[in-house]
């Protein structure tokens, strides 16, 4: 197997467009980057760019200290998954997972021990004299699966694989996909804009905007320690929710809400990262789960709310309510044995502890 390194590679099209700006990151070996954000971040292009399907241009990327930049896709010892399958329609599956290695002259024997293999792995070897139409959406995946396993390359490369499948088939080819990870010990680099995908089976995530990365690190840092603005809202659902607020410095350090105009004390863990700012307005960020019908322990500040909707998910309820003249909505998630009616006020506790601070000018968490 191998690493993958890109030393500042940046892609631009001829009417001057920078769709990949400087991203410069390491993939360890047998590592599962997954790279995140929204439609037109530079994600894909990133991938393709390692693929050797886009031309960089400027930077170096190597995959097993191998320089790849004038490497053609064939000779880079990669396999690829795509969105739409990308199977052979005329062809049987095993006709489809075996046509890599025939154009690579393999021996049949050989051809027939990897086919087999891979089909035992993905489950699928009693649809192996099927063609394509014959299988449903999910059998066409791990078809495509297949094909990239029996080449077993050094890096596979996932472009939004699951996106054209259902939502329970989605939960469902996520978890093979992080099991077959586990499986064959390999270098995976995954894309797609679901945020619930990155969090679930990436080692690490590199979340992107307008070409540029903002944040790389493990799903569970990037969740409690959003670098900035865009990660913490990008991460998380239901998302973030963001306050205006201020800083005020009177006998101890508090956060005042804007424009509702009540006061947030903060803890001595704010302190020290806070106190630099001064009295600046700063976006205050608190996410969901952290809004609750009941205090969470000593540091909950209750406030009287005025529930607007409310959204039953099966173990939990979803509140919506507005604060302040401007009407701002913000959400609240809530056991659902908790019953709140729309129109109704209630009271939600804030858990202090879990506030996150942002500069308002940059979006950088302070």
């Amino acid at each position: 197997m191998a690493s993958v390194r890109l030393e500042h590679v940046s892609k631009r099209y001829d009417n001057n467009a920078v769709v990949v700006n400087n991203a410069d990151f390491t993939i360890k070996d047998k590592e599962f980057v997954v790279l995140v954000g929204p439609s037109g971040c530079g994600k894909s292009t990133t991938l393709r760019m390692i693929a050797g399907l886009e031309e960089i241009s400027e930077g170096k990327i190597y995959i097993e200290d191998r320089l790849v930049n004038d490497v053609p896709p064939k000779d880079r010892d990669i396999a690829m998954v795509f969105q739409n399958y990308a199977l052979y329609p005329h062809m049987t599956v095993y006709e489809n997972l075996s046509f890599g290695l025939k154009i690579r002259k393999y021996s049949q024997s050989e051809i027939k021990q990897r086919v087999d293999q891979a089909a035992q792995i993905l489950g699928i070897g009693e649809l192996i004299e099927r063609k394509p139409k014959g299988l449903s959406g999910g059998q066409r995946q791990r078809v495509a699966l297949g094909r990239a396993i029996v080449r077993r390359p050094k890096v596979f490369l996932f472009d939004e694989p699951l996106s054209n499948l259902d939502a329970n088939l989605r939960v469902q080819m996520r978890t093979e996909i992080s099991r077959l990870h586990k499986r064959l010990e390999t270098t995976m680099i995954y894309v797609t804009h679901d945020q619930v995908e990155a969090m679930s089976m990436g080692d690490r995530i590199v979340v992107m905007k307008n070409g540029v990365i903002q944040q790389i690190d493990t799903p569970l840092s990037i969740y409690n320690k959003p670098a900035n603005q865009f990660v913490a809202g990008f991460i998380g659902s239901p998302t973030m929710n963001f306050f205006d607020g201020k800083l005020v410095h009177g006998d101890s350090l508090t956060c005042e809400i804007l424009p509702m105009r009540f006061q947030l004390p903060l803890l001595p863990q704010h302190h020290e990262r806070l106190l630099p700012h001064g009295e600046k307005e700063v976006i205050v960020g608190i996410r969901p789960e952290h809004i609750s019908a009941t205090p969470q322990n000593n540091k909950s500040i209750g406030i009287t709310v005025k529930v607007d909707v409310t959204e039953p998910v099966g173990n939990e309820i979803f509140v919506y309510f507005t604060l302040g003249p401007s009407q701002d909505q913000f959400v609240s998630r809530i056991p659902a044995n908790i019953h709140p009616e729309s129109g109704k006020s209630v009271d939600l506790y804030f858990d202090t502890a879990k506030l996150h601070f942002f500069d308002k000018s940059t979006g950088d968490a302070l």
